[in-house]
C-alpha cells in the first residue's frame, strides 16, 4: 500500500497493511534539525523589509505572508517525509502582522510573536472583540478572496513538495482557523462565557462565521485534490469539556455536522483534533458525524474505553505522549509507548499511530524511534 491508501483504509476501520503514521502538524524549528536551517529565515526577512521600507514595511511583509506559510509548511512536509511518516497535516493562516512582536487574524485573536530559532510562534493571549460592537467593526474578509488564498497556499506547498508527493500524503486542516476556538479566542474567554448567556445572538454569529470560513477553505483544499481533512479545534482541558455540553450541543454540533456533510459529499473523510479529557464527549463526536478522532491526549484518556465505545464507529489516531515520551525519554520508553498504543487501539484496523500533539521541544531521535517502532511492531497482523 501506499501513503494515502495506507491512512484511506485505517479510516474506513479497516486494516491496512500497516498502522498509518501521520502528525497534525510539523513545527519549523523541529524541521530545522532534519533538513537544516535556511539561509534567511521569517524574521531575517522582516527585518530586511524594515531597513529597505522603514514606513511601509509593515503593509509589504502581509503582501507577502502568503509566500512565507508556502515555504515553511512545504519545509515542514519535506522534513516529515524524511523521517518517515505517512502523512503531516498543513494549514493557511490568515494571520495580519501588527509588529515585530504582535500579530492578529480575522476572527479576532491576538497572538504575541514568539522567535524560536527564526521560526515565528504565536503565543495567544487574548481577542479584541468584547462585545457586539467590537464584533460589527471589527473588519471581515471577502470570503472569496480567502478561498484564492488557500488554493494558493495548498498548491504551493504542492508544487514545492512535487517530488516528494507520492511518498507523503498531505492532510488539509484548519488549526488556529477551525470553528470552535477562534469564537471564544477572539472575545477571551470571560466575554465568551458572558454572551453565551447574555448575546446568544453574537455567539450563533460568531459560529456561522467560522464555519462558512472553514468551509471555504476546506472547498478550495477539496478543489485542489485533498481528500482527508481535520478540523483542529479543542474542546476539551485536562478537566474535561471546555464548556458546558449543552452549549456544543447547540452551537457547535450543527456547524460540526454541516462541515462534515460537505466533506462527504466532496468524498473525503474528516477528523477530529482535540486535545483534553474528551471521555464525555465520545457521544457528541460521533454525532458531529467525524469519521476520525486524533489526540487521545494521555494520561488523560483510556485508550481501552474509548477503543471500547467507539472504536467501530471512529477512525482513533494518537496517543504517543508529547510531554515526557517525545522529548526525553529513553529509546526503550518510546517503543514501549509505541507498543502499548498499538495494543489498545490498533486491533481490527481503523488506528492511526501519532504524536498526540506537536510543538518546538519534540526530540528528532524519539521522533526516529517512534516511527521505527511504529513500523516493525505495527504490521497486520498484529502481534
Amino acid at each position: 500500500m501506499n501513503n494515502f491508501e495506507r491512512i484511506w483504509t485505517a479510516l474506513n476501520l479497516e486494516e491496512p497493511d500497516r498502522i498509518p503514521i501521520h502528525t497534525i502538524q510539523f513545527d519549523g524549528n523541529v524541521a530545522d534539525q532534519v533538513i537544516g536551517k535556511p539561509e534567511r529565515n521569517a524574521f531575517d526577512i522582516f527585518d530586511e523589509m524594515e531597513k529597505k521600507y522603514s514606513d511601509e514595511w509593515l503593509d509589504r511583509i502581509n503582501s507577502i505572508l502568503d509566500d512565507i506559510e508556502i515555504s515553511v509548511f512545504a519545509k515542514c512536509v519535506r522534513a516529515a517525509y524524511e523521517l518517515g511518516f505517512d502523512g503531516v497535516g498543513i494549514h493557511y493562516i490568515p494571520f495580519i502582522i501588527e509588529s515585530k512582536t504582535e500579530m492578529t487574524d480575522i476572527f479576532g485573536k491576538r497572538h504575541r510573536i514568539k522567535n524560536i530559532d527564526g521560526n515565528p510562534y504565536p503565543d495567544y493571549y487574548g481577542g479584541y472583540i468584547k462585545n457586539r460592537e467590537d464584533w460589527e467593526a471589527y473588519p471581515k474578509p471577502d470570503l472569496k478572496e480567502e478561498y484564492k488564498r488557500a488554493k494558493k497556499f495548498y498548491k504551493g506547498v504542492l508544487r514545492k513538495c512535487r517530488d516528494i508527493k507520492d511518498d507523503i500524503y498531505i492532510i488539509a486542516q484548519d488549526a488556529l482557523t477551525s470553528i470552535f476556538p477562534p469564537v471564544w479566542q477572539g472575545m477571551g474567554m470571560n466575554y465568551f462565557a458572558r454572551a453565551l448567556k447574555n448575546d446568544p445572538k453574537l455567539i450563533e454569529e460568531r459560529f456561522r462565521f467560522t464555519t462558512d470560513y472553514v468551509l471555504t477553505i476546506f472547498k478550495a483544499y477539496s478543489d485542489c485534490g485533498a481528500k482527508v481533512f481535520l478540523e483542529g479545534g479543542d474542546i476539551a482541558h485536562s478537566g474535561g469539556p471546555m464548556i458546558n455540553p449543552k452549549y456544543f450541543y447547540k452551537y457547535l454540533l450543527p456547524c460540526y455536522q454541516e462541515v462534515a456533510d460537505a466533506i462527504h459529499e466532496w468524498g473525503g473523510k474528516f477528523i477530529l483534533h482535540t486535545d483534553g479529557d474528551i471521555t464525555t464527549l465520545l457521544d457528541f463526536i460521533v454525532e458531529s458525524r467525524f469519521d476520525g478522532l486524533q489526540c487521545l491526549e494521555p494520561p488523560l484518556v483510556d485508550p481501552y474505553l474509548v477503543k471500547k465505545k467507539i472504536g467501530n464507529k471512529l477512525c482513533l489516531s494518537g496517543n504517543i505522549d508529547t510531554r515526557h515520551i517525545l522529548v526525553d525519554a529513553t529509546k526503550q520508553e518510546v517503543e514501549d509507548a509505541v507498543k502499548n498504543a498499538i495494543k489498545a487501539l490498533g486491533h481490527g484496523g481503523g488506528y492511526m499511530l501519532s504524536p498526540a500533539n506537536f510543538h518546538p521541544g519534540i526530540s528528532v531521535d524519539r521522533l526516529s524511534w517512534m516511527i521505527g517502532a511504529a513500523k516493525e511492531y505495527g504490521k497486520y497482523p498484529l502481534f
